[in-house]
């Protein structure tokens, strides 16, 4: 009796482990977007359902994007920010993020008014490009040099604010 009991235990205890292997592979694996935090440069990869958030350093020149705010896949992102959604199946609500341009000269771009982000673009056709980059927000008197097609100000609140603010310059290439 004791050795059926055990059987019917080491059943259930290894069901249970199998059943949460399953779920895993069903799940598919941990998308990186669940360890971004705001400030860090990050990325984007795939579409869809495989789409993801990446953290990468903010001095590559493929990385165009900063996080300014990270949630839930509900709500919207303030003014001038970008909604990025990565779905997490079978792990919870997915992750919502809010992704301002990352502040590096050089970047190239063909539209920056649009909430969903833009893609980044090579120069050589890009209709504009970063040239000048200030560590505040300026929404009065641009910083900007005189010929500046663009300009986008972003603020960060808070003390304890990972994000920074600034003012970022565009102009043609």
């Amino acid at each position: 009796m004791k050795v059926l009991l055990l059987v019917a235990a080491l059943v259930v205890v290894g069901g249970g482990i199998g059943l949460v292997v399953v779920m895993k592979s069903v799940a598919g694996p941990e998308k990186q977007a669940t360890k971004v935090e705001a400030g860090d440069c990050v990325q984007l990869t795939g579409a869809g359902k495989e789409a993801d958030a990446v953290k990468a350093a903010c001095d590559d020149p493929r990385t165009p994007y900063v996080v300014s705010v990270k949630g839930t896949v509900k709500g919207d992102c303030p003014e001038g920010f970008y909604s990025y959604s990565v779905a997490t199946p079978l792990r919870g609500e997915g992750v919502g993020l809010c992704l301002g341009i990352n502040a590096r000269i050089g970047l190239c771009f063909d539209v920056i008014k649009t909430k969903t982000p833009p893609p980044l673009v090579d120069c050589s056709g890009a209709r504009l490009k970063i040239s000048e980059v200030f560590d505040k927000a300026s929404y009065v008197n641009s910083p900007c040099k005189e010929g500046t097609e663009e300009v986008i100000s972003y603020s960060a609140y808070g003390a304890t604010q990972k994000f920074k603010s600034a003012t970022i310059c565009f102009v043609k290439p």
